[in-house]
């Protein structure tokens, strides 16, 4: 008997963690946002530094998105979402990804859309 992640597990963790998107091409659909350190890692996958500058990532369910006629997010897309106590909100490009982890979650990496200084 095969277990469907994505239903008995990721679907509850995203009731209580995801956000709504609020703009751009996925606006009402949900992901779950996380910041931390940017890890440097050896050739075996051993942490070797923790550098201060920090990357910034974006879970999805893709279920979610093929049950609502939406096509996955591609490296490129704009993403908007409203601040929470972790990440500030406004727009956020996607810059790699997705990632899936064989469970029915896809990760990208997001960073945000400034404006250029004069």
């Amino acid at each position: 008997m095969s277990v469907s992640f994505a239903t008995l597990l990721y679907a509850h963790c995203f009731d209580m963690f995801a956000r709504t998107i609020t703009s751009g091409p996925y606006t009402g659909m949900r992901a779950i946002f996380n910041s931390g350190p940017l890890t440097m890692m050896n050739d075996e996958g051993v942490v070797i530094a923790e550098l201060s500058d920090q990357e910034t990532m974006m879970d999805i369910l893709m279920q979610e998105f093929t049950d609502n006629s939406f096509a996955l997010p591609k490296q490129g897309d704009v993403v908007g979402f409203a601040a929470d106590t972790d990440i500030a909100g406004g727009s956020y490009e996607i810059t790699d990804g997705p990632s899936f982890n064989s469970g029915g979650q896809a990760t990208y990496y997001i960073r945000k859309v400034e404006t250029a200084a004069p």
